[in-house]
């Protein structure tokens, strides 16, 4: 049995959140900064398009034409169930006489980020280890308490905005099999069974670093960033040259009517893929049962490879998802997608003469 084609699918992720106000001075007359988290958040273990009330995420802000100091340093951003809110530790009020640009990050405590007001840069992250989901906003800029229509800037005052990106990319690998039984012209039945008994996605990288820079800087409004770019304008991250592998061993029966996921969804480091095909493959051991007319007469344990660079998709992206579709088919297909089968070619080496002579004495 033989890997005849690969089927890539990519799509883009978005995860949003709603983000907490806070008021810079805090007295009793002032309203509280609060957070709302918007409809677009998934990672390992988190499913669906709503931000969990059990996980936080971290904010940044600076007051209208600041930059270097923060009105919010690495505030946690947890849900309040007891009035429905997302909202720091700390107590922050709304200032009178300025606006607030906001970002967040997710997961809070994230080793080597590093969020200034017009960049987010990521250093030495090794995704082998966290196999986390790794987010950045976009940037809230010119929030502030204007319930009434008469203060300055966005009103915020019924939660800031945050609507987070992945940062990373995801990879899963599914299996289908192009056809499992086929009936020939003598009557001769033929059918086939495909058990997975290990996928391996081979020699990827796994640490590296990544840079954002702010695309614009408008006075109110949701800013996004410019993403790193390599010399091919691939949105990836660079590496350090460490290289992984992710494997998948639970025996999988590879079916004809839907694709099995035989590697499980994972984070992965954005890179650009070797279209060479001397890293980034995927290999496959399966087991291939030929059954003839109901009785099973071949049994065979095979190992496949395939490149998982195609020119449609040449890199793991920044905030992809990428879903490979591997399509077994049990013999080989010759011309006309029919399978190959086994035919005669019957030749016949010729007589080899020898010309001899010899003498008879009479």
């Amino acid at each position: 049995m033989s890997i005849r084609k690969v089927i890539l699918s990519a799509s883009a992720l978005a995860i949003a959140f709603a983000s907490c106000t806070k008021n810079e001075m805090p007295g009793t007359d002032g309203r509280q900064i609060a957070f709302q988290t918007a409809s677009y958040a998934t990672r390992v273990g988190i499913e669906g398009t709503v931000f969990p009330t059990s996980e936080s995420f971290g904010v940044y802000a600076w007051a209208e034409g600041t930059i270097g100091d923060y009105f919010m340093d690495n505030e946690r951003i947890s849900y309040n169930s007891v009035d429905g809110v997302w909202r720091p530790s700390t107590t922050y009020y709304w200032p009178k006489n300025t606006t607030i640009d906001f970002e967040g990050f997710y997961p809070y405590g994230l080793s080597g980020v590093k969020v200034a007001a017009d960049k987010i840069t990521y250093s030495g992250y090794d995704v082998e280890a966290g196999q986390q989901d790794v987010m950045y906003s976009s940037k809230s800029v010119g929030y502030g308490d204007n319930p009434d229509g008469s203060g300055q800037g966005i009103d915020g005052s019924n939660g800031v905005p945050i609507i987070f990106h992945h940062a990373l990319s995801k990879v899963t690998v599914m299996a289908q099999l192009a056809f499992d039984r086929m009936e020939e012209e003598d009557g001769t039945v033929y059918e086939w069974e495909l058990v997975v008994n290990k996928a391996t996605i081979h020699d990827f990288y796994k640490k590296g670093g990544a840079e954002f820079t702010l695309a614009s800087e408008p006075s109110v409004g949701i800013v996004e960033w410019n993403k790193p770019l390599d010399l091919d304008s691939n949105r990836v991250w660079t590496n350090d040259g460490a290289l992984t592998s992710m494997s998948a061993s639970d025996p999988v029966t590879i079916k004809t009517e839907e694709a099995s996921v035989i590697i499980p969804e994972f984070f992965t480091l954005p890179q650009a893929l070797d279209s060479l095909g001397h890293r980034q493959t995927v290999s496959v051991e399966f087991t291939l049962k030929t059954k003839r007319n109901g009785v099973e007469f071949l049994s065979e344990n095979l190992t496949k490879s395939a490149r998982l660079y195609l020119e449609e998709i040449p890199a793991w992206e920044i905030n992809h998802k990428i879903i490979y579709t591997l399509l077994f088919s049990p013999v080989e297909l010759g011309p006309g997608g029919r399978p190959s089968v086994i035919t005669f070619d019957p030749a016949v080496d010729d007589w080899e003469v020898i010309n001899a002579s010899t003498v008879i004495n009479v």
